[in-house]
């Protein structure tokens, strides 16, 4: 017979049954939970049996642990009453004999004390307890109510614990003895007592046993919060309670199984077992749809791990955008420094070569002025004019932090002054001059030009953003910055510093312009009334002092500028240099150096001055000019296009090791000058130099020889 062909099954339709597999994972879940309930209420009712028990076997423990130490105290402070007897009936000045006594009989004792009217005179044995002798027992606040209490009941009462005066914690009983008055009745003579040390109870009795047997327990006064002896463990609340009483005072002793009530570890087995039989029930029903189940757990755990990575990748993406904003920005402040750099490097040229050819200038005019007295007058003006240009590359050289740089105390409260004074002259009078001075000494180390042009620089800026009038501020305060202070302002070290603050009220910085404000060539004035180096030259002067500028600003409410400058000692003694003709000399002077304008100018000069000047265009002129005889100093320039200053020098050392020898530069100090004067110069004559400067640094060089 053929098999009937069966047909398709049929879609179910939105009233048929859900299918098993749908049911499957409950039905398993209910089984394993129906185990699991009856299983845990067995393992409930054999646990709360086992607690039952445990309790019971506690509280004897404990009960026992309070007996002991209510006897060994009540047997310690029995004490008190043969000594109480003592006092009535026998020869107190015995009492170090009979203490004795008490002390080997009784036991447990750490001390027995007299206190005849209420203050302790004599305490056996007296080693280890001087600190308790002459307390008032009815006076101290500590210890009067419980002696009121004993003189009361004229019974052994006991107090305690408390901090014994000779250390450590203490119980002490106490009894108020009377003896027979002199005209009949009774008359209160003082106290007997006897102390036992807390720590000697506890190591006595079974309290010590209760924590080698695995239980934790705390003794507090009976209604007090805070224990005053324990194991060191953490007690929970249903904690077992038992009283300890002693004459006059009630303890309690609270002892629980260090482990908890719970033995958890007795049911890890039969709960494991549990456990297990439940999930083989549940296997078992949830195991003929288990597929389906598996297919959606794999789904939603993939859906969970596209979730996870859609999150890595959106944080991944917020911190690309996050270095590469850091990475504009620090390339932004690189391609700043570079500019500045650049624009440095090129004023310090522009300034070298203008202060060579000044140097020339100021020399013919120097000596132009021998010629007569309409000479005289044209030769004043040449000079005038060509400090001014050596005025103007100073600035350049100041910019470019490579500008004469002197290194003396500077007052910075008389500079603020001398730039005060002189904006007073010429301030529109609706501007008004305000100061505020530290009370300190205020001074740094640097060039008193540069810092003034700093200070001025900043002032005449505030002038002009007030051409309406308002308030200009100088402010001078010395500060102390942490490492947190010059993590904000960089360059900056640790210490001591002087504040200089410049301050308007005028129209305020554009928020637009704030990050190129001190950009060279850079200013917010109309055409021909600034020329954008005022603020590059604060920031040149400031650096090269090892200092700090920055500002605050908001547009309509004027700007704050700050200057920060390392505090120096106050000097001992103002060093003044006389005023006076140029000083004269005589000896064979060489004057090494490229420019034709310079070497002949500055020779005739120092011929002037009475020296045999004889001038050197390069390295090899000068060890010809050498050989012809020796020299008494050398001038030499520090770039010479066929072998430089410092190289010059030890040549001409070769025959003349003790040669002294002066730097001309026309470059500020820079890194160059400073290791040639590190290499054996011994003064420096920045370009372009005047007549009298000549003069002082050549007779200075020449004494410095002879010293």
């Amino acid at each position: 017979m053929a098999p009937e062909a069966s047909a398709p099954p049929a879609a179910p339709g939105p009233g048929d049954a859900p299918r098993p597999g749908r049911r499957a994972p409950w039905g398993g879940v209910a089984a394993a939970a129906a185990v699991l309930v009856l299983g845990g209420a067995v393992l409930q009712q054999h646990e709360v049996a086992e607690g039952r028990g445990r309790r019971r076997a506690v509280l004897e423990r404990a009960d026992l642990a309070a007996r002991a130490i209510e006897d060994d105290l009540s047997r310690s402070l029995a004490a008190a009453h043969a000594l109480a007897a003592l006092v009535r009936h026998a020869d107190v000045d015995r009492f170090e004999q009979i203490a004795d006594e008490l002390l080997s009989h009784y036991g447990g004792i750490s001390s027995l004390q007299l206190a005849p009217g209420g203050v302790l005179t004599r305490i056996h044995p007296l080693a280890g307890n001087e600190a308790a002798l002459g307390l008032d027992l009815l006076a101290d606040p500590e210890h009067r109510d419980s002696a009121e209490r004993t003189l009361e009941s004229r019974q052994l009462t006991a107090e305690g614990p408390f901090e014994l005066r000779q250390g450590g914690q203490g119980v002490v009983g106490r009894i108020a003895v009377f003896r027979a008055a002199p005209g009949g009745g009774e008359a209160f003579w003082g106290f007997v007592a006897v102390a036992v040390r807390l720590q000697d109870v506890v190591s006595r009795t079974r309290v010590a046993a209760l924590s080698a047997g695995g239980l934790d327990w705390a003794l507090r006064r009976d209604g007090a919060a805070r224990p005053f002896a324990s194991s060191g463990g953490a007690l929970p609340r249903d904690a077992v309670a038992v009283k300890v009483r002693l004459p006059g005072e009630a303890w309690e002793l609270d002892v629980a199984p260090r482990e908890g009530w719970v033995r958890w570890g007795g049911l890890v087995m039969p709960a494991a077992l549990l456990l297990l039989v439940a999930a083989a029930s549940g296997l078992l029903a949830h195991r003929l749809l288990r597929l389906p189940e598996e297919l959606r757990r794999a789904v939603d755990e993939r859906t969970a791990a596209l979730a996870l990575a859609n999150r890595r990748l959106a944080a991944e993406l917020v911190e690309r955008q996050r270095a590469e904003e850091a990475r504009q920005a620090a390339e932004a402040q690189a391609r700043h420094g570079q500019k500045m750099e650049a624009v440095g490097l090129l004023a310090g040229g522009i300034a070298h070569d203008f202060n060579n050819l000044l140097t020339g200038i100021l020399g013919y005019a120097e000596l132009l002025g021998e010629a007569g007295t309409a000479a005289d007058e044209a030769a004043a003006g040449i000079r005038q004019a060509a400090r001014r240009g050596a005025a103007l590359t100073r600035q350049l050289l100041g910019f470019a932090r490579r500008g004469k740089y002197q290194q003396v105390p500077v007052n910075v409260h008389a500079l603020v002054r001398e730039v005060s004074a002189l904006l007073e002259r010429t301030l529109d009078k609706r501007i008004a001059i305000r100061h505020r001075l530290a009370a300190g000494s205020a001074v740094v180390r640097g060039d008193p030009d540069q810092l003034q042009q700093v200070v001025l620089n900043l002032a005449v800026n505030a002038r002009d953003a007030m051409p309406s009038g308002g308030t200009l501020t100088f402010e001078v305060a010395e500060v102390e910055l942490d490492a947190e202070g010059t993590r904000a302002r960089p360059g900056l070290a640790p210490g001591p510093h002087v504040a200089v603050m410049v301050a308007d009220t005028g129209v305020g910085i554009p928020a637009v312009v704030r990050d190129r404000v001190f950009d060279p060539f850079f200013t917010t004035k109309p055409a021909g009334q600034g020329t954008g180096m005022g603020l590059a030259m604060v920031y040149g002067i400031v650096q090269n002092h090892g200092g700090w500028v920055g500002f605050e600003s908001e547009e309509g409410k004027g700007a704050r500028f700050t200057v920060l400058l390392p505090e120096a000692p106050a000097p001992e003694r103002d060093e003044a240099v006389p005023a006076g003709a140029p000083e004269h000399g005589a000896g064979r002077v060489l004057v090494a150096d490229d420019e034709r304008g310079v070497r002949e100018t500055t020779a005739r000069l120092l011929r002037r001055l009475g020296y045999d000047a004889l001038p050197a265009a390069s390295m090899e002129e000068a060890l010809e000019v050498q050989g012809r005889g020796a020299l008494d100093l050398a001038l030499v320039d520090l770039a010479m296009p066929a072998g430089d200053g410092p190289e010059t020098l030890r040549a001409l050392r070769r025959a003349q090791p003790e040669l002294p020898a002066v730097l001309m530069t026309g470059y500020g100090l820079d890194a160059r000058v400073r290791e040639a004067l590190e290499g054996g110069f011994r003064g420096i004559l920045h370009k372009p130099f005047s007549l009298e400067e000549l003069a002082a640094e050549v007779a200075r060089a020449v004494r410095r020889r002879g010293a």
